[in-house]
């Protein structure tokens, strides 16, 4: 319901008299069935106390409380899928309680990729949190907020606070990086902005989530001191400052206890040093034990009632948990949702404002743009002297719209890189384009070239025909028969077909496939489903994939330019791509198009990245395909190329000398083209800067043994301690690729006149454009301890940020708040924070490797 038509209902209710007074009986609605997503209906609501939104949502909560059975209760401790792809927890009609509707976040209102529950596609929020702009992150949440009602839900599973402690975890893309007061600073604005619009925001995972590989099992070994230094100021941040309403804890172990059943974090972290209020959902199956996570302090159990529904029940007959610890539970559920006014608003869709919120995504996108090299002042592409661009790479034909899992949104509509450009060039600059190699999605290679491939249907184009079936076994009259590039999910997603059910499909391609040279090809077919591939009417690979995906894999000898017939059968409704491994020279038709467009134009852009995915961890930071060899080749037949990274985390540029530009444009979102194209001809000046360290290897990372990571019989030990992202490279002395807050703009910018200012509470810095363009500075704040620091240091760690905005020759002074918390460090034999005497450093500047300014505080002594 948007909000006038929200506000509209609120008074209608007031008017007609449905607020009960404090004496009046409750008329109660008739009982109906406690599953499914059951009409909230005022009309029957009229009298019940706990309908009175002029008491507290303390004293609503005690009112209702009072009213349930366990059997109610137990209806309120766990969620059951719903309709729409998602889950719930409720509602009870009989007491007139609503159901809290849960949906998958955190880079818009997720539904794991579903075409038909489509929804703004943002940047991935590794992007929102380059934009090192908390502003952006609250329109960002005011998005998510927003279009969590439109679809008729009322709480999102997001945002993801997680540390990017090890560049190769999979949900990189999905949290805020590494450094924990930039991660917690942009989880407070994106909260804001969700729970602004009667949203709730559900900070996860809770703790410590920080690789997939294992991730349902791992034991995560940390001491107090990093866990409260590293690991939790996010958490708190987001509690505390944002007020999120609902934590969602972790699969893992932390300290060999699971994240769900650790009363220290839920218990005494969470609910007794932070003071949170709200309620604490597990991840899903993260609940081992009915009296070990009631004895936690989880409040419900996803997607099930495994824990909490029937064992728990038989726990509270018997004795073994008392109904007060029932209570306990209840309580925080359903004081939050009387916070959120869930009993005072249907839970009604509304259309999308698909225009509004792409401009916020668009933005968005320009913001977390980073410029990593820019030599020759190769851009902003200038019309005046550019008069052809080659457009090339796979992703240059498809909008990225972000990495898979969870946070995987079916976006409302995409606009890929070529368009974007073409549409900004106009008919002034002439644009070749060429794919070089398909889209990279989550399988061991690209997805099998258009190129070798012709559809069953005989049509001119390269590619083979799908058939869709409304059913899951490939029977029936298909719902649609079209001609596609390529056999890979992300194409499905960007190009959604009408009438298909959002469960229980399946699709047939066919067509022949004809290989550009004679050798052993290895065909991986990847999968979220059942999935088959034949040969010439053979079966040669087949499997049924497990969450995110695997791979069935089959080599087969084939002869240059001798078609065969070729069929792939798929069953499911998420990831499927068939690929293959070449023999040498088998890419070198798609790379010679490229190189021929990038000749024949004045600069060339190449469009390269790597799918992160919920569920699974990256093998290496290389590209994966032959995108490295790709990049090499263009950059040879033009040296004015500039790369532009659509990657989740970190990536190895070996060809980085011999490019122009590189622009780390993360995963966009649906406006990835516009936003790109924004950037590239300076509509918009870059100024993202890295959330993240870029290292130049993978042996250079802080976790680089497998004791570190992944871990050794079962156990992952976080023995690097603190330094951790960039602390680590500066402790070690480690030359990174690209450091930690590292980005350029289209202009230069001059930091002057660092001062400490109120007693040592704030900083303040002037801040001059000296170049000839508008743009944007991020001023970076970090304190250095003592030298005789009672415990080990980093040397420096990020204590304050702030994005200014400047006309050419502009200079503005800024102000950088600080707080006891700035100078703290865990006391592990005291077990709180503590500030010891001494002279900190406060130094100032533009990334963690460059800071020209320092000031010296003296606490103490």
């Amino acid at each position: 319901m948007g909000s006038r038509l929200r506000g509209a209902f609120a008074a209608a209710v007031a008017a007609l008299g449905l607020i009960a007074g404090l004496g009046a009986a409750p008329a109660l609605a008739t009982e109906k069935a406690a599953t499914g997503t059951a009409a909230w209906d005022a009309s029957n609501c009229s009298g019940a106390p706990w309908l009175d939104r002029h008491k507290s949502p303390d004293e609503r909560a005690s009112l209702l409380l009072g009213q349930l059975t366990l059997d109610d209760k137990m209806l309120l401790l766990h969620a059951i899928s719903d309709s729409t792809h998602a889950r719930q927890v409720g509602p009870i009609p009989r007491l007139c309680v609503p159901a809290l509707l849960l949906t998958n976040g955190s880079a818009g209102v997720s539904s794991g990729g579903v075409v038909q529950y489509p929804a703004t596609a943002l940047p991935a929020p590794i992007g929102a949190a380059a934009a090192w702009d908390p502003s952006i992150a609250a329109r960002y949440g005011a998005v998510e907020g927003r279009e969590t009602l439109d679809q008729g839900r009322n709480l999102l599973e997001g945002p993801d606070v997680n540390i990017a402690r090890v560049p190769l975890n999979g949900r990189t893309f999905e949290a805020y990086g590494e450094d924990p007061y930039l991660a917690g600073q942009t989880a407070v604005g994106d909260i804001r902005g969700i729970q602004a619009q009667g949203a709730i925001a559900e900070v996860k995972h809770f703790a410590a989530n920080n690789q997939e590989t294992n991730r349902s099992t791992i034991d995560e070994r940390i001491d107090p001191r990093t866990l409260h230094e590293i690991y939790l100021p996010a958490f708190q941040d987001a509690v505390r400052q944002g007020h999120a309403g609902s934590v969602m804890c972790a699969k893992n172990q932390v300290n060999d206890q699971y994240a769900c059943e650790n009363g220290g974090l839920l218990q005494q972290t969470l609910r007794q040093d932070w003071g949170f209020q709200g309620f604490v959902t597990s991840d899903f199956n993260s609940c081992h034990d009915t009296l070990d996570c009631v004895g936690a302090g989880m409040n419900i159990e996803l997607p099930s009632a495994t824990y909490y529904g029937d064992a728990l029940k038989a726990d509270v007959e018997s004795g073994q948990v008392s109904m007060a610890a029932v209570d306990g539970l209840v309580y925080p559920v359903l004081r939050t949702m009387f916070q959120f006014g869930l009993f005072d608003r249907p839970a009604t869709t509304e259309p999308i404002n698909a225009a509004a919120d792409g401009r916020v995504a668009r933005d968005a996108a320009e913001a977390g743009t980073v410029l990593l090299k820019n030599a020759g002042g190769v851009l902003p592409l200038s019309s005046r002297s550019v008069h052809s661009v080659a457009v090339i790479g796979p992703g240059a034909g498809t909008a990225v719209t972000g990495g898979a899992g969870s946070p995987d949104v079916a976006p409302l509509y995409t606009v890929s890189p070529l368009t974007g450009i073409e549409r900004r060039a106009g008919g002034s600059v002439k644009i070749h384009y060429a794919e070089g190699m398909p889209p990279v999605n989550l399988g061991p290679q690209p997805a099998v070239p258009s190129s070798a491939l012709a559809p069953a249907d005989g049509a001119a184009v390269s590619g083979l025909t799908a058939q869709y079936f409304p059913t899951s076994n490939l029977t029936g009259t298909p719902a649609a028969t079209r001609d596609e590039p390529w056999i890979d999910t992300d194409y499905h997603a960007v190009a959604p077909v009408p009438g298909l059910p959002a469960n229980g499909w399946s699709v047939r391609w066919t067509g022949t496939i004809t290989a550009p040279v004679t050798g052993a090809y290895t065909f991986n077919l990847t999968s979220h489903g059942s999935a088959a591939l034949y040969l010439d009417g053979a079966e040669v690979a087949s499997g049924k994939g497990s969450f995110p995906s695997s791979t069935a894999t089959a080599t087969v000898d084939l002869v240059a330019g001798q078609p065969h017939s070729i069929r792939v059968d798929y069953q499911g409704t998420s990831t499927i791509e068939l690929g293959w491994t070449a023999p040498d020279g088998a890419q070198d038709p798609q790379i010679a198009q490229a190189v021929a467009a990038a000749k024949s134009s004045d600069v060339a852009v190449v469009f390269v990245g790597e799918k992160e995915s919920e569920g699974v961890d990256r093998t290496g930071l290389g590209l994966p395909g032959y995108q490295d060899q790709l990049v090499g080749a263009v950059a040879a037949a033009n040296p004015r190329t500039v790369v532009v990274l659509n990657t989740g985390g970190p990536v190895l540029m070996p060809w980085l000398g011999r490019v122009a530009g590189v622009l780390e444009a993360w995963y966009p979102g649906e406006e990835d083209g516009n936003a790109i194209a924004a950037v590239l001809f300076g509509d918009s000046a870059p100024s993202g800067r890295l959330p993240i360290t870029f290292p130049r290897s993978l042996a250079d990372t802080p976790a680089n043994t497998p004791a570190q990571y992944p871990g050794v019989g079962g156990v992952a030990t976080y023995s690097e301690g603190v330094f951790v992202g960039y602390r680590h490279y500066d402790e070690a002395g480690i030359d990174p690729l690209f450091p930690f807050g590292y980005g350029l703009s289209y202009t230069t910018f001059k930091l002057s006149r660092l001062r400490v200012e109120d007693g040592g509470r704030s900083v303040g810095v002037d801040v001059t454009n000296t170049g000839r363009r508008a743009g944007s500075e991020v001023v970076q704040l970090y304190i250095g301890h003592p030298l005789d620091s009672a415990v080990p240091e980093p040397p420096n760690q990020l204590e304050g940020f702030a994005k200014v905005q400047l006309a050419p020759g502009q200079t503005k002074h800024v102000t950088l708040k600080l707080t006891p918390q700035s100078f703290a460090y865990w006391n592990t034999a005291a077990n709180t924070w503590t500030v010891q005497p001494g002279t900190y450093t406060v130094r100032v500047g533009t990334s963690s490797r460059d800071l020209p300014l320092a000031a010296h505080i003296k606490i103490g002594g």
